[in-house]
Order: structure tokens, then sequence, then C-alpha cells
């Protein structure tokens, strides 16, 4: 009963749009996409939010307005959200409501993604490297059209990933090469809307640390993700400029090309020196996230039968600074696909520490910086 209330705790008020019909939970639901989308995406919003858990906000923002949205696999849907009361686009709204959870949103196509913070800084950046490396087979210009057109995934609770993966690639007729890799696992409902198969591969890939890859002839392959990731455009930078580029674009690389600068960075940051450059608002410096004392969070973790070493990698996507060497592991004779199962509820973080290590025979220490693992 508790959780039905807390989730009524969120309320919204859409500024200026009036949205007329309700959906249940069983109509097919016509999601708005291109120019219609990206104007609800950007309108305000008022909002306020006690503790509410993380699908039901989601539900509460975009179902009315019809748009198409999902969770990453690695963050727990029934998670709570905390934030105080705020009006902004939806697109500065929902962000800050994330950052309670050390979460974040981006959007693909016409779907808003929200996933772990520390990992889906890099996805549209996977995204805009995959579309290029398929414009760079440029030998068949009908495969690069047909790829390119928009698609459509919708799916059901308890739908099997790796299938999603061989239908997008059917649909497109590719043979998608490491399927494979793709463990099994079973996802809630969800929704695609607007994204090319390449766009669509890439962001099934992402949620198990993968990446999507183009190989001669223009056949997709998924291989292991390597971060970090970056794109690069050729930018007439005025030498008057320059210095402010570098100061206040600190993570771009600019090297002087001819007349030009060849600069190199995460989409995002390209896209806002564009606007910089062309005479828009100047940057928000991002102030850094205090250091999180691990010793007084609280945990929620369910594991059923999973990897030692996915567990791992799924926490620290999570924002979670656990730090270990997985070859001085193996070299110390430890398994790092052990299997675990546990369930914790409000766990500190000893406890979540001991759930990972003991049954596998590991240690842990705490340090100032997150924890450590490592063989005994």
């Amino acid at each position: 009963m508790d959780r039905w209330i807390r989730m009524l705790c969120f309320s919204v008020i859409w500024l200026g749009l009036s949205f007329n019909q309700s959906f249940s939970a069983d109509q097919k639901i016509a999601f708005l996409r291109g120019a219609e989308f990206r104007r609800v995406w950007h309108h305000p919003v008022r909002g306020s939010l006690d503790p509410a858990p993380l699908r039901a906000v989601m539900q509460q923002l975009c179902q009315n307005p019809r748009l198409a949205w999902i969770i990453d696999r690695r963050m727990d849907p029934d998670q709570l959200l905390t934030c105080e009361p705020l009006e902004a686009p939806l697109s500065e709204f929902l962000p800050k409501q994330l950052k309670s959870i050390q979460a974040d949103a981006v959007v693909l196509g016409d779907t808003i993604i929200v996933g772990p913070e520390a990992a889906i800084r890099w996805l549209r950046t996977l995204a805009e490297i995959q579309r290029t490396e398929l414009l760079a087979q440029g030998r068949d210009a009908k495969l690069v059209q047909a790829l390119s057109r928009p698609v459509e995934l919708h799916w059901d609770d308890l739908s099997q990933p790796r299938i999603l993966a061989v239908e997008v690639a059917g649909r497109a007729k590719l043979n998608l090469q490491g399927v494979e890799s793709i463990p099994y696992d079973l996802w809630g409902s969800g929704d695609l809307v607007g994204l090319t198969p390449g766009e669509a591969l890439t962001l099934l890939a992402w949620q198990y640390e993968m990446q999507l890859t183009w190989r001669a002839g223009g056949q997709p392959a998924l291989s292991p993700l390597q971060t970090p990731v970056s794109v690069s455009r050729l930018v007439r930078i005025p030498e008057a400029q320059l210095d402010s580029v570098k100061s206040q674009f600190a993570e771009l690389i600019c090297d002087p090309e001819g007349k030009s600068h060849r600069v190199r960075g995460r989409v995002e940051e390209l896209e806002t020196l564009d606007v910089w450059l062309k005479g828009g608002a100047a940057p928000r410096v991002k102030p850094k996230p205090p250091a999180v004392d691990l010793r007084k969070r609280k945990f929620k973790l369910k594991v059923e039968n999973a990897a030692l070493l996915d567990i791992l990698k799924r926490l620290k996507a999570q924002g979670i600074p656990i730090e270990w060497n997985e070859d001085t592991l193996i070299a110390a004779g430890v398994d790092v696909q052990f299997k675990l199962q546990f369930d914790l509820q409000d766990a500190s973080i000893e406890e979540l520490l001991s759930a990972l290590c003991q049954p596998a025979g590991l240690q842990f220490r705490l340090t100032e910086q997150g924890a450590e693992i490592f063989p005994p």
C-alpha cells in the first residue's frame, strides 16, 4: 500500500500544452515523432516530487504526451527519485530529477533513454560512431539508404534482448555477428521509436558493455565496448576565440588542420561548441560531483544466478566506485564467472561487498575513493 501512496506523490503540469487522451496498459500508443516529439521534449513543465519510483515518474511524464521511453537494464526501475519542485523544459527537468540516483537521460531518434550517468554519457557518441562507419563503407548507396530509415520496436514483458537484436537485424536484412555475446536476460516491456537499425542495435549492445561496428560490405558486428570514445569534426575557430574554446571546453581536443581545427570529443560537447561559436550562450560548467561516502549509502540489489564480473561491471556503470583488476583475479585462481544469488534491501556497503566477495573467496577494503576488491 505504501508503494502506491508514494507513486501518487509525484505530480507534473505541462505548461501551455493540453493532452485530452489517456491510455490504458493494453492500448497501442501513437507515439510522437520528429518535430512533434522535439516540441514536447523542449516544452516547459512544472513538477513537484516526493519520493517516487523511477518507472512511475517516467509513466507520469511520458504516457499522456505520448513519448517513447526505456530504462536501461542496469537500473532498478523501482528505486526512488527525490527532488525539489522545479519548472523547466522537459529536456532539463528530467535530467535534474535523475541526478538524485546518479542517472541521466538522452534522446536517440524519437525515444528517451534513461541510464546510469557514468555510462549514458557515451551513448550518443557510440551511435554517431557507427553511423559514420556505415557511411564510410560507401560502396552500396541503396544499403546505406535502407539502413538510414527509422524502425520501430515494441516488446512485452519477459522479452529476450538477444531475440530483439536478431529481430532488428532481420528487418534490415543483416547478418549480425556476435549476437551470441548478448547474455540470456529478460526485459520489461518497452518501445523504441524513430531509431535507425544501427542506433537500435547500438542501444541494445551498450546495455551489455558492447558496441556495434560495421565490417566490409556493410555487415554489423558486436564487440566489447572500449571507453572513452569520441568523434571528430573539422571546425573553423577564429584565432581570437581559440583560447576561450580551450578553457571553456576542456574535454575537447583541438588540433590545427589547415586553416581549421580538428576537434574531438563527445557529440554533446561538439554540439555545445557549435552553438557557442554561432553566438549562443556560453556552456554551463558542471561542478564535479561531491565525493560520496559509501558508508552512508544504502543499497538495494537482487541478483539471481549472475556472474561476479557482470555484477561488478553493472555496479561500476551505475556510478559506484568499485575497483578491481580482472587479470590479477584470474591469475590468483578466482573464477570471475562465479554465479551469485542474493537479495539485499537497504544494505550497507559492507553488506553489499560481503555478499559479492565472500562466496567467491575474495576480500575487499574501503578507501577514500571508493572500494577495492582483491584476491585472498
